[in-house]
């Protein structure tokens, strides 16, 4: 699903209006309605139902007074609350129909703020039609901020035009206060903010709109993000004549005396992901615990420490048919030993997948990257913190930077995947974004599960972005499947990986 930000949303507003003759007033005329019908949709009848609508200066206003007077034919119960005159042509226009058609606007600054706070605890569903998606700047305005804190405090519903009033439709930013809507309905495509934390949580359940702007093919306009949904996604194709030797391997390189389980997590979820064959780097108290799980798993034995001529020696001996999971539990001592491991794997002709403290080491010399064989694919998983030492940017900096995070990918010609509250997947043409999971993934070992199912889709050649894709998604969905949010240990998400490929092929 395409996702786009408020600036490509003003230039696809203008080619409609320009090439397609559909005038601004036309799209906000179906804006408004489609905002009713949606509540209508979610709410039931609307005639036992009083309504207020808080309306900005804007075009947002303007879509506002639309949905005022289109209230109006179903109920009397309708009033506005307007902060300003109208200061748009086409909303002026729709503020003048709604009072010929015997609306009621109350202006809030001759109103004050205890009888708003009346009006809009005494209506069924407040409609927040204040501030849309060209919100460029913070709402500072003492009144408006009193505004918005009363909608929020004492409003039994609040359904928010295009985004939550506040919520920067580029980042999903508070522009220094916002509303927190139940329902939001936005126009012709979604925004990046209505994805992005803390502006996701806001939007509570959100409904997109057609208002007839064409096709971004009739448009011959390109985006570069989109929304990871199932429909798009691919499975692994397994025929039935496949056997062990159809499929590549994994290897998984990791594991120290302090991060026992981490590259055990990563290889027994490679096998949950249909890996036919999982091999394990590591060294002898990994070994022994990997097998008492699954006594499938191939383990090359290393002794009791960090080995560095032992591992190479593993690695040379390696065909081109494996996929490379490297990083889970390896620690950061040896640093300089474990990067030349890095190198020479990023030089043979096998995929790999970096992560954990194969982040952090890496981090020290991230220009290995160009290095890389150009015919091979390389996955890096970083969380914020780990991102943010690959870039030498503060945390905050990098937290859901979508365009840093791409210009990366472009730089080192890598697939990278920012794991978060909602996930951003970067190769060198596209951003994705992944809204599956919840808190039950915000445990250790995670990330080393979520670096085995890539691995395991790898191996039954999916192509790399769409194994990315298609791991992240799934990853997520086994979160949501266990019973109870948050009361698990990672190593619970692995008995529901089988139930999220299930899910996902429902969901397709």
């Amino acid at each position: 699903m395409t996702v786009i930000t408020s600036q490509e949303m003003r230039e696809l507003e203008k080619r409609t209006i320009n090439d397609f003759d559909i005038n601004e007033e036309i799209l906000m005329e179906r804006a408004g309605i489609s905002v009713v019908q949606a509540i209508w949709n979610e709410y039931g009848e609307l005639s036992n139902k009083s309504f207020v609508v808080v309306c900005g200066s804007g075009n947002n206003g303007g879509d506002g007074y639309v949905v005022a007077r289109d209230l109006l034919n179903y109920t009397e119960a309708v009033r506005v609350i307007a902060v300003a005159q109208p200061n748009s042509e086409v909303a002026k226009k729709n503020y003048e129909r709604y009072l010929k058609h015997g609306g009621i606007v109350y202006i809030y600054q001759d109103l004050g703020l205890e009888k708003a706070s009346r009006i809009i605890s005494e209506a069924d569903i407040v409609v927040d039609a204040l501030f849309g998606t060209g919100l460029s700047r913070e709402i500072t305005d003492d009144n408006l901020v009193r505004l918005i804190e009363v909608m929020n405090l004492y409003s039994k519903r609040i359904v928010s035009v295009d985004i939550p009033s506040g919520v920067s439709a580029d980042n999903g930013k508070i522009m220094g206060c916002a509303v927190q809507a139940d329902l939001t309905v936005t126009f012709g495509f979604p925004k990046v903010g209505h994805f992005l934390f803390p502006g996701r949580e806001l939007c509570g359940k959100l409904k997109i709109a057609k208002i007839g702007i064409p096709s971004l093919e009739m448009l011959t306009y390109d985006t570069n993000k989109e929304l990871i949904t199932a429909e798009a996604l691919y499975l692994p194709n397994r025929p039935r004549w496949s056997n062990k030797g159809t499929y590549l391997q994994v290897l998984v390189l990791g594991g120290s005396s302090k991060y026992i389980g981490a590259p055990i997590l990563s290889a027994l979820s490679a096998l949950k992901s249909g890996a036919s064959m999982v091999k394990l780097i590591s060294i002898s108290k990994v070994c022994q615990c990997a097998l008492s799980h699954d006594p499938s798993l191939i383990c090359f034995d290393v002794g009791d420490g960090f080995n560095v001529e032992r591992i190479e020696e593993f690695i040379s001996n390696i065909s081109k048919d494996v996929v490379f999971v490297l990083g889970p539990g390896w620690d950061t001592e040896n640093a300089e030993e474990k990067l030349r491991i890095i190198k020479k794997v990023l030089q043979s002709p096998n995929d790999v997948i970096i992560d954990a403290d194969g982040l952090n080491v890496l981090a020290q010399n991230v220009e290995v990257l160009k290095e890389k064989n150009p015919m091979k694919t390389v996955i890096l998983t970083p969380h914020p913190g780990e991102f943010s030492r690959l870039v030498k940017r503060p945390i905050e900096e990098v937290k859901q930077n979508y365009e840093l995070l791409f210009e990366f990918s472009r730089k080192y010609g890598v697939i990278t995947v920012l794991k978060d509250a909602t996930s951003i997947i970067a190769d060198e043409k596209k951003i994705y974004f992944n809204i599956t999971g919840n808190t039950t993934l915000s445990k250790a070992g995670s990330g080393d599960i979520l670096s085995g199912v890539i691995a395991g889709l790898l191996s039954q050649h999916l192509e790399p972005t769409e194994a990315v894709k298609t791991g992240v998604y799934l990853f997520g969905l086994a979160g949501e499947l266990l019973p109870v949010e948050g009361m698990n240990s990672a190593f619970d998400v692995l008995n529901y990986i089988s139930e999220a490929f299930k899910a996902l092929k429902e969901r397709r």
